[in-house]
């Protein structure tokens, strides 16, 4: 039986299409995304059924009734040995002679994201061929609404020698006693219900897929070169890895490959000690890579993090940890409290009719009340996000500088001075490592997400007291990570 969601599964992942089938359901962990997926579905659904005037019809028997649109139908079709299944998100009635009538009906998918990909046109002709199953008669098109209402039509003809292919290699590789290997991009597999077992095999086998800054193109580079395992990685020597990197790639570029070989063999020998090291010649740090010199003077620091909701493009909540300096000559303490004391909290929600100049304005006035304090965040987005809306609602110049000149990325600190044992520096990583714990089990974005989609629709307040404490924990790990940092700078802190 191949299913839909199989199938897209399969182009995405063979190993998570053949753990779906045959995985350990005890090990199948749940995650949000699909969730979040169908009630975005439904939303963009009604959107385009109240602009065309469509009433949504439901079950099998209105398709031999000529309903105009049809929602939601299960299908099933036999080819050859494989049975087929899959759900339709809606079906509009087309001008043509089936075995329904004089007319018949064409498959409509929601996409996400700015182009129609392989992946989405490959679901859309095997939802066309179910449907030449139960109508008997395949439709020449379908259709993909995008979440933004652009409808745009996608021949199936030309798909056929495609899903034929590829329906093939599924029907063999689902079928063998093993799983598939690990993809080589692996930054897909955050929303994927398989990935605690995945990284479980991917650490005990040391697949290169688990060292940090080892893409698929890399894994390929390393592969040739007789490097397939993390241990081979940190065994290499670095100069004459450079210089194969260097052959494989554009010689004149020598300089770069050896500093990037320098960097992979001291990441493999990190992950395979499981201690941190220090990059060469961040021992002294002075300037803009010491956390230390950009908080000397400062009178204290606004840690500061972002809640959005992707799919929507939206920023909805702003949140800031306060933490001012307590003793105005003595070094800054971002260590926690240890009688359980945490900073305020101020979070700052934005809500779409609220508008960019209303939502610039309150978090200006919030960071006017604190001149000269540094806003460390983790990662680019809170920098990149914040100057984006200060342009949009118009601020001056000026204003943008002093604002940039504020923010302070924690990441970025710890990416120039450490080398972690981590396959990966985000923030959940870096602190869960560092011994941080979030408040609420498996919190992530996504789950954010689905609490905010969640209280905007019913208006439960617990899932604003869940999306609020999520936030705050944001910030302390970023203010967990960076204490650390500053007791790494200062020697005071506990071996890496």
């Amino acid at each position: 039986m191949i299913s839909d969601r199989l199938l897209r599964s399969w182009l995405r992942c063979p190993r998570k299409a053949w753990q779906d089938l045959h995985g350990d359901p005890t090990q199948r962990a749940w995650h949000p995304q699909r969730a979040i997926q169908l009630g975005q579905e439904q939303q963009c659904l009604s959107r385009y059924g109240a602009c065309r005037g469509l009433t949504m019809a439901r079950g099998a028997a209105e398709a031999f009734r000529g309903a105009a649109a049809i929602q939601g139908l299960r299908l099933l079709a036999q080819q050859e040995r494989l049975q087929l299944r899959g759900r339709v998100p809606l079906l509009l009635r087309h001008d043509a002679e089936s075995r329904l009538g004089p007319w018949s009906y064409v498959p409509l998918l929601v996409r996400t994201g700015c182009f129609i990909n392989r992946e989405q046109r490959l679901c859309l002709a095997f939802l066309g061929r179910l449907l030449r199953s139960f109508q008997g008669r395949r439709p020449p098109h379908g259709l993909m609404l995008s979440t933004g209402g652009d409808c745009q039509q996608v021949s199936l003809d030309p798909l056929q020698p495609q899903l034929d292919e590829l329906l093939a290699e599924m029907a063999v590789g689902l079928n063998q006693p093993h799983a598939p290997d690990l993809i080589a991009e692996r930054k897909r597999c955050t929303i994927c219900c398989w990935r605690q077992p995945c990284n479980a095999h991917a650490a005990a086998s040391g697949h290169l897929v688990d060292v940090s800054g080892v893409g698929a193109g890399r894994r390929r580079q390393l592969i040739r070169l007789q490097i397939s395992t993390i241990a081979e990685l940190a065994q290499s020597d670095s100069a004459w890895l450079g210089q194969a990197l260097a052959q494989q790639g554009h010689l004149s570029q020598a300089d770069h490959h050896n500093a990037l070989a320098a960097a992979l063999v001291l990441q493999a020998r990190s992950q395979q000690s499981q201690r941190a090291q220090r990059r060469p010649g961040s021992a002294d740090c002075s300037g803009q890579t010491s956390l230390t010199a950009q908080l000397h003077h400062a009178p204290g620091v606004l840690f500061y993090d972002i809640e959005a909701d992707p799919d929507a493009r939206e920023n909805y909540l702003h949140g800031f940890l306060i933490q001012a300096r307590q003793d105005p000559g003595a070094p800054l303490d971002l260590t926690p409290d240890p009688t359980g004391v945490t900073p305020q909290h101020h979070p700052i929600l934005c809500l779409p009719h609220h508008g960019d100049g209303r939502c610039w304005q309150r978090i200006h006035h919030f960071l006017s009340r604190f001149p000269g304090w540094p806003l460390l965040h983790y990662g680019e987005t809170e920098r990149i996000e914040l100057q984006r809306l200060a342009r949009r609602a118009g601020a001056s110049a000026a204003s943008r500088e002093d604002l940039d000149r504020r923010f302070v990325d924690v990441h970025n600190l710890v990416r120039q001075q450490w080398v972690l044992p981590l396959s990966s520096y985000g923030l959940k990583s870096v602190a869960t490592w560092l011994g941080f714990r979030w408040r609420h089990p498996n919190a992530e974005g996504a789950r954010a997400v689905l609490w905010w989609r969640h209280w905007r629709r019913h208006g439960h307040c617990h899932d604003l007291r869940r999306i609020l404490d999520y936030n705050q924990d944001d910030c302390q790990a970023t203010r967990f990570v960076a204490a650390w940092l500053l007791a790494q700078e200062s020697g005071a802190g506990p071996r890496a």
